[in-house]
């Protein structure tokens, strides 16, 4: 994988773990409209397995999706899913069978399930029946056929791969070569302990830029097309209204994502968005009525598109927890869901919250808190019809949690 330059050699990560978390929380947790009811470990056929994303039916059944994860490149070669199926308090129902590495699910209102990965969608109807043989989406198709235009645009990006590789390096080595000389012109006897770690670590990382000089040097074409076609087949997001289905996966070059339009039998493909930005290889896409929502995590924010992809309204803003209306961390917020009664729309972030705005994105107040471990990933939620009941998929744990709305007048935590 050719990784950006940011997220390799020279870059300190911080992670905000648990205590973190919960410290987050602490400020709204008295104001939360839900509690915690239900916790539901979910784990594969094979016992190995781990929850990956979830969704919820129009009757109110929750569909976990159990996967090997999800990676920012290529799908897994051999992989699988299932989809496991529980009732509203957690009871398991029944396990639907994937052959291919499953990335995602959804559901129509009128209760087809969608299940997406590998460049394909597999559909099942209420009780799990599949409905025809999977199919390999129609612009992926495509792009595979057209090996002219795909290794004309390899050769641009390799070209261009080179030319800010090279400036990037030379910019980062000035850097960390100034560093060192600033610490070797200290006399050995007078360095501090911090100078001499910084003085080994600024080498090691001096090191790690002439390794990425000489692999990145020896990339193929082929590699590039490789990295190309494997990225658009991870289908990071699927959503369905009662006439579109929308997917969100990677572009071809680039690092950036797109939204694909597709009707109810994958004919039709219609690229309405490109060039997003989602983090940690993140990029939610649901529906509110005919238009979509995505969670746009780079950018603190929400935004509604029609089913064309021109932009009705971006939503939040960057802030800490002292603003519960703002998002925090450093990528949120990183799911959404929109309550199919009112239309309000229900934000998830990495560090377990869960906020509630109306249809034409009014902050309403935080619906509810979840102790969670740290690091940007998949928060799915899932909530009935009435907002009165949400679901929340903990990935660290694989486990999802079950959240009511409080009776009214009742206050205090999530606990």
């Amino acid at each position: 994988m050719n990784w950006p330059l940011h997220c390799l050699a020279g870059v300190t990560v911080i992670i905000f773990g648990t205590a973190a978390a919960a410290q987050d929380a602490k400020p709204v947790a008295t104001a939360a409209s839900h509690v915690q009811r239900t916790e539901v470990k979910v784990l594969g056929s094979d016992k190995k397995t781990t929850l990956q994303t979830l969704t919820l039916t129009a009757d109110g059944k929750i569909l976990a999706l159990v996967a090997p994860a999800r990676g920012y490149g290529a799908p897994v070669k051999g992989g699988f899913g299932e989809v496991h199926v529980y009732d509203t308090v957690g009871k398991s129902l029944d396990t639907w069978k994937v052959n291919f590495h499953a990335h995602s699910l959804n559901a129509a209102p009128d209760g087809t399930v969608y299940v997406a990965g590998d460049g394909k969608v597999a559909r099942f109807d209420k009780s799990g029946k599949a409905l025809g043989e999977p199919m390999e989406l129609p612009h992926i198709t495509e792009l595979s056929k057209d090996q002219v235009a795909l290794k004309k645009t390899a050769e641009e990006t390799l070209e261009k791969e080179k030319v800010q590789r090279v400036e990037s390096i030379k910019q980062a080595r000035k850097q960390f070569e100034a560093t060192i000389k600033k610490i070797e012109d200290v006399k050995e006897e007078d360095r501090t302990k911090a100078q001499v770690r910084q003085l080994q670590q600024s080498k090691d990382i001096l090191k790690n830029y002439e390794q990425m000089e000489t692999a990145d040097g020896k990339r193929t074409v082929e590699q590039v097309i490789e990295s190309m076609t494997g990225r658009v087949r991870v289908i990071n997001g699927i959503a369905v209204s009662a006439t579109d289905v929308f997917v969100a996966c990677g572009e071809s070059a680039g690092w950036g994502y797109a939204v694909w339009r597709f009707d109810r039998d994958f004919k039709n493909p219609k690229q309405i968005l490109k060039s997003l930005g989602g983090c940690c290889g993140q990029m939610d896409v649901q529906v509110s009525g005919t238009d979509i929502i995505i969670a746009e995590n780079t950018k603190h924010q929400f935004a509604r598109y029609d089913r064309d992809g021109k932009k009705l309204g971006s939503y939040g803003k960057r802030g800490t927890d002292t603003d519960p209306a703002c998002f925090g961390g450093c990528c949120n917020p990183m799911n959404t869901r929109a309550a199919a009664a009112s239309g309000d729309i229900f934000t998830a972030e990495s560090e377990g919250v869960v906020k509630r705005f109306s249809a034409t994105g009014a902050f309403i107040g935080v619906a509810g808190t979840v102790k969670i471990s740290g690091g940007c990933k998949n928060v799915a939620i899932g909530g009935s019809a009435d907002g009165d009941t949400i679901v929340f998929c903990v990935q660290p744990g694989s486990k999802f949690i079950i959240l009511t709305k409080k009776p009214e007048g009742k206050t205090g935590g999530t606990q």
